[in-house]
């Protein structure tokens, strides 16, 4: 089976092309037949949200107040048709005003766009029943930096250091995004060592995620002995990370040909940093994850709460943890080649703490971290370490901005720590046009369903389970 995970209309030639998942690869086709955005919502294969972020246009405020909450609510598509689009064009996702209907003993109200903190904006519009949200709708676009516009212009040779702030949290996983699209348009080959150190690198950047996400939650419920613990010993994957790559974001590491690493140090203490990361985990971190999920209260708390249907992964396109958490088996590093040897996880052992509800999202976390850490471990002896201190094989930004490529299409994708993401260019002599999808693009409406019939006040937890980009959807 496969799901349709992303479409890219290029406007310069006017073509749409869909990315197909098949069996966690994936593939980039023209689509014959198709003229409009309406065309692919009349098609039930293809996400809502997925259409709305790639194909949808600025039509102005959305009023559904005169509608019934039913038919607001409703996820029958043919029912649902007329919520996204007005005039024969389809509708962005970005917030230009949004009324929603209400029964007489509801109120509404809005959360955002200024948060507390430092969180990105983002605009949630609650219908609240009592203490029960009714439904939630998300609406983004408040910070665009116009990343996508600046990609069309700037060198190549800027592409990478532009792509790692795209979302700063995910900065392995997009750099190698764009350095893997990079490598197809010029036929740059990459060698064993760097492809296995770049997996080495993402599983690296997931497992400082997760262990602060763990954390996060862990606050939220009040349970401070896991988030203390994982709020100073995230710093070991971070720590790990700087001593690999010189930052703990992995910034400036992965370059299109290869990698730069951190040479202030030997290869040998690189090998050897690595076993440090697990020795914290497992004498610091571990322990306090076990408490966690023996504690009754724990499990009472978390079970149940933000669920969201199983059989919706494929029916949505939801991606990465929250579809691991449902059950779905999809993960782009089955068959990827920075990932050789990987073992997936054994989902007919989990399925009893994999339901699509706030204690999977927790649970996974904890198995992908193992996951992660085996992989490492696993890996180390299969990369010749000093050879690939040595190398020093990066295509220079200078030899990029000097390169022409063929016309045509191009695209590439990886499995990061949210899940997979997309990007595609269409060379046309000197036109470009491109296309970026993050992870998180279809799981917002997964948060819209996690919280329905919830109670208001398990929204910040529920949130959290989710941990969501909004700048990655910003583009």
């Amino acid at each position: 089976m496969f799901i349709k995970t992303g479409v890219f209309h290029s406007k310069n030639s006017n073509r749409y092309y869909h990315f197909l998942d098949e069996d966690s690869v994936i593939r980039m086709e023209p689509v014959p037949g198709k003229k409009s955005g309406i065309d692919f919502l009349l098609d039930d294969s293809y996400p809502i949200w997925i259409l709305r972020h790639s194909l949808g246009k600025v039509i102005g405020e959305e009023d559904y107040s005169k509608l019934s909450e039913t038919d607001y609510l409703t996820t029958n598509r043919s029912k649902v048709l007329g919520l996204h689009q007005k005039g024969g064009s389809l509708r962005d996702l970005f917030y230009h005003g949004l009324k929603v209907p209400m029964s007489s003993s509801a109120y509404s109200h809005a959360v955002g766009p200024i948060h507390a903190g430092i969180i990105e904006p983002g605009h949630f519009r609650f219908s609240v029943e009592g203490e029960i949200i009714r439904h939630l709708s998300i609406r983004l676009g408040f910070q665009s930096r116009g990343i996508l516009e600046k990609l069309k212009h700037i060198p190549f040779g800027q592409f990478v250091p532009v792509a790692e702030t795209i979302s700063g949290d995910t900065s392995v996983g997009y750099a190698v995004l764009f350095s893997r699209l990079l490598e197809n348009m010029f036929s740059i080959s990459v060698s064993d060592n760097a492809n296995l150190f770049r997996g080495l690198l993402n599983e690296v950047e997931r497992i400082a995620i997760h262990i602060g996400d763990l954390g996060a939650l862990a606050e939220d419920i009040g349970y401070y002995p896991l988030f203390g613990v994982c709020a100073t010993d995230r710093g070991a994957a971070l720590g790990l990370m700087e001593a690999w790559t010189g930052s703990r974001f992995g910034k400036g590491s992965v370059r299109p040909g290869g990698i730069l690493i951190n040479k202030r140090i030997s290869w040998q203490d690189a090998k050897e940093a690595a076993h440090n990361l697990e020795h914290i985990f497992k004498k610091n971190i571990e322990p306090q994850v076990l408490r966690a999920l023996s504690a009754s209260t724990i499990r009472e708390r978390l079970q149940s709460c933000g669920t969201v249907p199983t059989d919706s992964a494929d029916k949505f396109g939801f991606l990465g943890p929250v579809a691991r958490a449902m059950g779905s088996p999809r993960d782009l590093r089955k068959a990827d080649e920075s990932y050789k040897d990987w073992v997936p996880l054994h989902f007919h052992e989990e399925r009893e703490n994999l339901k699509g509800d706030a204690w999977a999202r927790f649970y996974l976390r904890y198995l992908e971290i193992q996951q992660s850490l085996a992989y490492i471990k696993n890996t180390l002896s299969q990369i010749d370490f000093e050879s690939l201190w040595a190398e020093s094989a990066v295509v220079s930004p200078l030899s990029l901005n000097q390169m022409e490529p063929k016309s045509g299409v191009y695209f590439s994708c990886f499995e990061a720590w949210r899940g997979n993401l997309l990007t595609a260019i269409e060379i046309q002599e000197t036109d470009r046009d491109l296309y970026i999808r993050d992870a998180s693009v279809p799981n917002w409406h997964a948060l819209e369903l996690a919280v329905r019939e919830e109670l208001i006040g398990d929204f910040p937890l529920n949130n959290k389970s989710f941990n969501l980009s909004y700048v990655g959807f910003d583009l």
